[in-house]
């Protein structure tokens, strides 16, 4: 008893334990860390020694998509308390029952997950395993995440019985009941794929074991998606569908990026063995905490302690993430600096909490950007931020209220290339939390992603993007800046013009380098076509149908390329007018660009996307 109560005091003294959670396979301990955040503690039993040297680093280090974080390892007598941060998901009883079952080929992909979960526990330093039974996964959206986990027992190399059943009661909501022809018979009822049948009743069956099940699983899982992306790449040269297979693209980054942060630190790991997993412990991580029995998930800054160096290089095509709250209005900034120091590039948020974007070259500072009154960062409030870097591209930067669906955006036109190192400093009472770094493999797709999955693309400047009461995304473009549309988008999109101009014009630009513009004079009240060379040539010209736009309300906009006719159409309110040229050579839209001095609107359009939408369906 004595030693229980001894062992109760140790993590009871670091944490103030708030609840008890139980599930129906396990419990764990709600409680907050010394510095206020959130956690969960999880105890696993001890079943075996020597622990190998290093592992709770190893643990503290992992980050992997389908197990929880583990922020830091306590051990204690004959166990081992995992310290989590908050984590979401849905218990899978309460998402799959008898009444709702999964599709069977996502239910395939949820037990390739779990199952090759199962193989990452067990290569571990610490060689773990977890019962695959329904009631210890959770699940968000699609991707399935294992809740209690414990160590395996010396000379017992095999697993759990229960993911046997796991793929069964995925596709019937309920554990197989009688023998394997009765559950056969269960399968067929539901008409479910007879391939998928065979894998169900290939692991009931207790001849057959989890590699060789395994390895029929991944295969399928592989195949389908080369064949679901060769329908799209087919799909893809139809052009309605261009900004389709962009979205579905991005998703992929997604996945892809969720792997990653598996491979913690910058790797140049070209197998899958456990040291290459991990990234080493650098002297930088002990200063800040890392390492030496201290939760690293965020940093209060005070008076003694107002900085952060983030300890590895960032490196090029690199996205960095992380959050801030200021409980006041008195100071924050962020910062990219090159190794030998002469240049910086950063954020600050000043004593109204506007954004302010800066550049230091050589001692000189130079500011870049403002946020201005249409964006401001309050006090007391958590703040996500993005910044992906691409070497001799513009720096993309973003800050959204968590929750909140507006967000600020700015592109930097900057000479970055090459490792930087990353800077942050706040003043007292900041809470700045631990930021991820991912390395992104596809730009294009990631920009995607960074857009909400719409086609716009800012060349420089800023914008604030936001979601309206219909659902549909909102770019508010500042003044001077500059966002590009390509030929796919340009042929359908809705355009908020700056209501006190006396004109406006969009800029077309072909492959072969010709240049046209579209300009709308609203004293004439017209709209015309000119052809950019050495001198304007107007080659198109009609009067507009309507006199004015309500404030807010968009017009359509379609520019289209046709061998060598460029024709342009506008729509506001039932009324169209059009505008066609016919050119000497043949004319292929590469991009449009829009800029203005009082700024504009892009609003998204939905109609076009649900006709695409059906055109793919059909």
């Amino acid at each position: 008893m004595k030693q229980e109560l001894h062992t109760r005091r140790r993590y009871y003294e670091r944490f103030q334990v708030e609840d008890v959670i139980n599930f129906f396979s396990g419990q764990l301990l709600q409680a907050k860390s010394p510095d206020g955040a959130q956690v969960f503690l999880q105890s696993i039993k001890v079943t075996r020694r020597p622990l190998p040297s290093g592992y709770k680093d190893v643990f503290r280090r992992m980050q992997h998509p389908h197990l929880a974080p583990i922020l830091d390892v306590m051990e204690e007598d004959e166990q081992l308390i995992l310290v989590h941060p908050p984590f979401s998901g849905d218990p899978l009883p309460l998402i799959v029952n008898k009444e709702r079952a999964m599709d069977p080929e996502a239910a395939v992909r949820v037990v390739s997950k779990c199952l090759k979960t199962l193989r990452d526990l067990d290569r571990l330093p610490v060689s773990l395993s977890a019962t695959l039974d329904p009631k210890n996964i959770l699940l968000n959206g699609q991707k399935p995440l294992i809740l209690f986990y414990y160590m395996k027992e010396p000379g017992k190399s095999g697993h759990d019985e229960k993911w046997r059943e796991l793929l069964f009661y995925l596709l019937t909501g309920h554990a197989p009941m009688g023998g394997l022809k009765q559950s056969e018979r269960q399968l067929e009822a539901k008409k479910i794929p007879p391939k998928i049948v065979k894998f169900a009743m290939f692991a009931l069956d207790r001849k057959n074991g989890l590699e060789d099940f395994s390895v029929q699983v991944e295969r399928h899982v592989n195949s389908a998606e080369g064949s679901h992306l060769s329908r799209r790449a087919r799909r893809s040269r139809k052009k309605k569908v261009v900004t389709t297979v962009v979205v579905a693209a991005a998703a992929l980054v997604l996945v892809s990026l969720t792997v990653t942060k598996w491979y913690a630190g910058y790797s140049d790991a070209k197998d899958s063995t456990l040291a290459n997993m991990f990234a080493p412990i650098t002297q930088d991580d002990k200063q800040n905490g890392a390492g030496n029995g201290q939760l690293f998930q965020s940093i209060t800054f005070n008076d003694q302690n107002n900085s952060f160096k983030y300890p590895y290089p960032i490196k090029p095509n690199s996205a960095i993430q992380g959050s801030f709250i200021l409980n006041q209005l008195n100071g924050f900034t962020g910062y990219l600096e090159t190794p030998d120091k002469s240049d910086i590039l950063g954020l600050a948020v000043d004593k109204e909490g506007k954004i302010k974007l800066y550049d230091i070259m050589k001692g000189q500072y130079i500011p870049i950007g403002d946020s201005g009154d249409q964006y401001r960062v309050e006090a007391g409030k958590k703040y996500n931020f993005e910044l992906y870097y691409f070497p001799n591209e513009p720096i993309r930067l973003s800050i959204e209220e968590e929750g909140k669906s507006k967000k600020w955006m700015a592109v930097v036109v900057t000479r970055l290339s090459g490792d930087y190192t990353l800077h942050f400093r706040g003043g007292n009472g900041v809470k700045f939390f631990y930021p991820d770094v991912n390395q992104v493999t596809n730009q294009n797709m990631f920009e995607q992603m960074w857009m909400n999955q719409q086609p716009w693309r800012i060349d420089f400047g800023q914008a604030l993007l936001d979601v309206d009461s219909q659902g549909r995304n909102q770019l508010g473009v500042y003044p001077l800046s500059q966002v590009r549309l390509d030929a796919s988008a340009s042929s359908s999109f809705l355009f908020v013009p700056p209501q006190e101009k006396g004109s406006y014009s969009v800029e077309i630009e072909a492959v072969d380098n010709s240049h046209f513009r579209l300009v709308w004079d609203k004293k004439t009240n017209k709209f015309a076509l000119y052809k950019i060379g050495d001198q304007p040539q107007k080659v198109a010209e009609q009067e507009v149908p309507w006199k004015s736009i309500e404030d807010g309300e968009p017009l359509q906009v379609s520019i289209t390329s046709n061998f060598n006719q460029l024709s342009v159409n506008l729509t506001y309110d039932s009324n169209s007018v059009a505008l066609t040229y016919t050119n000497d050579t043949p004319v292929m839209i590469e991009d449009i660009t829009l800029r203005d001095a009082e700024g504009f609107r892009l609003v998204e359009n939905k109609t076009e996307q649900q006709d695409e939408k059906g055109d793919r369906e059909s």
